[in-house]
């Protein structure tokens, strides 16, 4: 590859999509203590709801340890707590407890208020072209 790194997109897009998870991750890691990780695995139990662990590594795009390290910590936090998996006994579900809900309700409302203060910098016609972009560009993709 003879081109340069800041012009190859995969670069770019990494460079970006780091840059943007390491700012907003000043939201919870300073006010509320949680890793990314950690954050990764409350939002994707307030989105999707009760999950196995095994599902958290695809849904938040992290490995097994990684997804068992932040889940420990947030059950000792008592953030979230496992129950019986009915269909697969082999495997528990985790859910968010009720002060986890608050504390991604409380993150919630900060996330949507730094967004907001990202996304200011784009005209509306700027940010309907990246999300068009974007979709072109995920429908591309076969992963």
């Amino acid at each position: 590859m003879s081109k340069d790194l800041n012009e190859f997109l995969p670069y770019q897009l990494n460079q970006l999509a780091t840059k943007i998870s390491d700012d907003f991750a000043l939201v919870y890691q300073q006010k509320y203590d949680l890793t990314i990780a950690q954050w990764r695995v409350i939002a994707n139990l307030a989105q999707f709801g009760q999950n196995s662990a095994k599902d958290l590594c695809s849904l938040a795009n992290m490995d097994k340890s990684t997804v068992s390290r932040a889940v420990k910590v947030l059950v000792n936090k008592n953030l979230v707590y496992s129950k019986l998996n009915e269909n697969d006994k082999r495997a528990a579900l985790l859910v968010l407890s009720e002060q986890g809900e608050s504390l991604h309700s409380r993150i919630a409302i900060e996330a949507n208020n730094w967004e907001k203060q990202l996304l200011n910098e784009l005209s509306d016609n700027e940010y309907q072209v990246l999300n068009t972009v974007i979709e072109k560009l995920n429908s591309k993709l076969k992963i």
